[in-house]
């Protein structure tokens, strides 16, 4: 008999719906899971176990929760604020029924623990609904299981509260508002594309226009907005499901993300059309997504024509409120600011640690934004296909900053540390 965690406070159970979700039809063996011990896992101690976890995640805001089976124990790690923490260890001999009870909540096959399968459950706690996909891995140890914690309802913060400058705001606004055209947003996983892109069309009259979003997955549900899913396992991927759309009569699309060639080219011409394109991509920053759609075989004269303006960002944990502390910045820190020893002294900031922060000294995070506007002078640029490097050079002329010098602002505002824009930021940009 397993015992509950010993030392912890009692939360409640969470309300677990099983196997919901837009596309019910995932892959699974009826049979296997008749056959299997399910109810040996879908009661008692290990659901319990599975409950608290939950609930414990959910209350420190994680996004993500990682169940890794090791040689001697089950660690359990969260992130949160982007950073992977230790949240606790359980008995190796827990570890094939806790990935169990996931499976069955998950509605997946409970007895292939070789193959990698997804799933997904919805679980309410205090009063939220939280959507979680479960993904799981075989490893030496056993099977690792990797949850995304989704809250599909939450209240979307506006761009001055991601962290937006004044400046930043009115760019992207402008970008936003116009009547047509494409707006990308980069950046790595993880870096709030999504969020940006969802709080950019509460900035929109989405009420007296048609809007739609195409994503995987659906990660905020907006009324008024109409969202669509994608599901690559039946043959549903992006570019589908744009198709379709465009005989929607659409005024504004958010495609959550631009993967492919084929996708990218779709989007572009339904810019060309008439319509407002919103969609993320994967690069370094503003410049280097220009050569991600030549990349995809995307004609630079299209890129050109279609393109409004790319918005690169980057999430960096914010100093703590309540610990927050200044002092005076070192020699060393002067010079990785402002490139040589300019000031006598310098006043930054930093988090010493309190309840409020588990002693981390950050309290959620900031976005840190670099806005590219494309001008006429700079069409004419891009329709050449230029080299990278007199692409850079021309933005930065046309008064461009970089993440880096973006990221530093941030921390003569006081808003964030040097140690983070250099964890983050720094080693990520060139």
């Amino acid at each position: 008999m397993v015992s509950l965690l010993s030392g912890q406070t009692p939360v409640a159970s969470p309300k677990i719906s099983k196997g919901r979700g837009f596309f019910a039809a995932k892959a699974f063996d009826e049979q296997a899971l008749e056959l299997s011990p399910a109810d040996s896992v879908s009661d008692g101690p290990i659901a319990d176990m599975v409950d608290d976890i939950l609930s414990r995640s959910v209350a420190l805001r994680a996004s993500d929760i990682h169940v890794e089976p090791t040689e001697t124990d089950l660690l359990i790690r969260v992130r949160v604020d982007g950073v992977l923490e230790e949240l606790d260890r359980l008995a190796q001999s827990v570890s094939a029924p806790f990935v169990s009870r996931l499976k069955v909540l998950a509605r997946i096959n409970i007895v292939e623990r070789r193959r990698p399968q997804d799933g997904q459950f919805t679980v309410t706690v205090d009063g939220k609904s939280i959507d979680v996909r479960l993904a799981t891995v075989a490893t030496l140890h056993g099977e690792k299981a990797v949850m995304r914690l989704l809250d599909t309802n939450r209240t979307l913060t506006d761009l001055r509260g991601l962290g937006m400058s004044e400046d930043h705001f009115e760019i992207f606004n402008r970008l936003i508002h116009a009547q047509h055209g494409l707006v990308i947003a980069t950046g790595p996983t993880g870096s709030g594309k999504t969020t940006t892109l969802h709080s950019a069309l509460q900035e929109i009259d989405y009420k007296n226009l048609n809007v739609s979003t195409i994503e995987d997955p659906v990660e905020y549900i907006v009324p008024g907005i109409n969202h669509i899913p994608v599901s690559e396992e039946i043959g549903i991927g992006f570019s589908t499901q744009l198709r379709a759309l465009l005989r929607q009569d659409p005024d504004v699309i958010l495609v959550g993300e631009t993967r492919d060639s084929d996708t990218a080219r779709i989007s572009v011409q339904a810019a060309l059309s008439g319509r407002m394109v919103l969609t993320s991509l994967h690069a370094t920053d503003a410049t280097s997504a220009i050569y991600r759609l030549f990349q995809m075989e995307i004609e630079p004269y299209l890129v050109a024509a279609s393109l409004r303006g790319v918005i690169s960002q980057r999430l960096v944990r914010r100093i703590c409120p309540d610990c927050k502390y200044s002092y005076e910045a070192s020699k060393l820190e002067i010079l990785q600011l402002f490139g040589a020893e300019t000031k006598k002294s310098l006043t930054l900031y930093a988090g010493k640690g309190c309840a409020s922060c588990r002693n981390s000294g950050y309290l959620d995070r900031i976005g840190v934004y670099q806005i590219f506007e494309i001008t006429e002078k700079m069409r004419e640029l891009i329709s050449t296909r230029p080299d990278p490097s007199e692409l850079a050079r021309a933005a930065a002329e046309g008064g461009l900053k970089s993440l880096i010098e973006e990221a530093n602002q941030l921390v003569l505002d006081g808003e964030t540390t040097l140690q983070e824009v250099i964890r983050l930021v720094s080693s990520d940009v060139s």
